[in-house]
């Protein structure tokens, strides 16, 4: 595979920083936080006290970012194509 090319799915072991357990997350989504950085972010397979939904966040990269951002593009025009025909 040229390094040019993006995988078609991308798995990253985050952790849960309430549980302190480690989980895979495919093709997570990506945010940019406040002070600009880029990070992972996804729900937390397990609850917390009360049923509480846990968040856990992992920084990453800008490359991280655009291959998020591309997949987003990618799924758009596959859902907007199908709505066109007749």
């Amino acid at each position: 595979m040229a390094d040019s090319e993006a995988p078609l799915s991308e798995t990253v072991t985050m952790t849960c920083m309430t549980t302190k357990q480690k989980f895979d997350v495919e093709n997570p989504t990506v945010v940019v936080l406040s002070n600009g950085r880029y990070a992972y972010k996804v729900e937390c397979p397990w609850k917390g006290k009360n049923g509480k939904d846990l968040t856990a966040f992992k920084f990453c990269g800008a490359a991280a970012y655009e291959r998020y951002r591309t997949r987003l593009e990618g799924s758009k025009s596959e859902h907007s194509e199908g709505e066109h025909e007749d």
